[in-house]
């Protein structure tokens, strides 16, 4: 099995010796800040788009934008590191502000999640959780392998109290105030206690956004009680007990705004979220490219690219865990990169954890 490589540096940063973050004799030096700044670890190697450019520019616009907010911890493959070194030389960043951890191990896209983050524990993903569970970092952005990403944050944190399944949760805009989605991507299949449960997450979660009163809808192909699967159905009836549940939405009217939190499962809503992605890119491009045959289009075109262009909101957060987990898309741009570290950050800074737990009790 590959290790975490030990650096060219002799040890100049701590983190950057750990052979294993469970080797407490290697990481004894390897302390959190003790000042205010949140510690965020990015796990960029098992994405689509791992490479040292992409790398670099990620890090050139965050550094650029919000320097004095964060610190980074960064895992690199070993032909990615040098770089990485450079560029906290360039930009004269300290290590603590730019802790670079060297892994040779990395779950790909294409591998097994179980399997992977059993195999491979000195992958980057791993060594993030780790870092996650023993409270060195405050969050993680990562673009890997879902799967992976789930599994392992199972194998590292305990689930929230009265959670049985995690699931990702990601804002959309509507006409009015942005939709929490849950869930897009982490459950195929879920049963309707899994749903009540992402409801219950799902309003948690606005509330802790300031939204006093939130409600809720089940995504179905119809309003109607008796619409949809046989577990929609019994989901329906179970969620008939929270105050806050307006019934079944169609997806066409979801942008509507008339919701704060849209439940559904990962299969669906993973479908629902890149479909909604995709009919966004085409009305943008398709005015960009009509430009000159549309009046006033400018003005219309830079409000459009805020509230549709999908790299402008952070990634989906793995709800349900005890620990902030971001996870942006494989191939995210630097840009969309950029907005889930700000998402993680802002979720640190409003102590995100503490109030989903005290929502999820009352």
């Amino acid at each position: 099995m590959s290790q975490v490589v030990q650096t060219a540096e002799k040890c100049a940063s701590p983190i950057e010796c750990v052979h294993s973050v469970d080797s407490m004799e290697d990481a004894r030096s390897f302390q959190k800040s003790k000042s205010r700044v949140p510690t965020l670890g990015i796990d960029l190697l098992g994405g689509d788009q791992s490479s040292s450019e992409h790398l670099l520019a990620t890090l050139s616009g965050l550094y650029k934008e919000i320097e004095d907010s964060f610190h980074l911890v960064v895992f690199a493959s070993p032909d990615i590191f040098p770089h990485l070194k450079a560029f906290r030389i360039a930009k004269d960043l300290s290590e603590e502000q730019l802790q670079l951890l060297e892994t040779e191990e990395v779950i790909y896209m294409d591998d097994d999640p179980l399997h992977a983050v059993r195999r491979k524990k000195d992958a980057s993903m791993c060594l993030g959780m780790r870092l996650l569970k023993e409270k060195k970092i405050d969050a993680l952005v990562s673009t890997g392998n879902t799967g992976a990403l789930i599994a392992s944050a199972k194998m590292h944190l305990p689930m929230l109290k009265g959670i049985s399944r995690a699931a990702l949760i990601t804002l959309l805009p509507t006409k009015k105030r942005p939709i929490a989605v849950i869930d897009v991507g982490a459950n195929i299949h879920c049963t309707p206690e899994h749903l009540v449960q992402f409801a219950q997450m799902g309003l948690a979660y606005q509330k802790s956004r300031g939204i006093q009163n939130p409600t809720v809808g089940l995504l179905n192909i119809g309003t109607e009680e008796k619409k949809g699967r046989a577990e929609l159905r019994e989901t329906y009836q179970l969620l008939q007990k929270t105050p806050s549940f307006v019934g079944n939405v169609e997806g066409k009217e979801v942008f509507s705004g008339a919701i704060n939190v849209l439940v559904t499962d990962g299969f669906t809503g993973n479908v629902f979220l890149k479909t909604a992605e995709g009919i966004s890119s085409f009305i943008l491009d398709t005015m960009h490219q009509n430009q000159s045959i549309l009046p006033f289009s400018k003005p219309l075109l830079k409000r459009l690219e805020k509230e549709l262009y999908s790299a402008e909101y952070p990634g989906a957060i793995l709800c349900g865990m005890d620990g902030i987990i971001m996870k942006c898309h494989g191939d995210a741009s630097p840009e969309a990169l950029k907005q889930g570290v700000i998402g993680a950050i802002s979720l640190i800074q409003g102590s995100f954890l503490d109030k989903i737990k005290l929502q999820l009790t009352q």
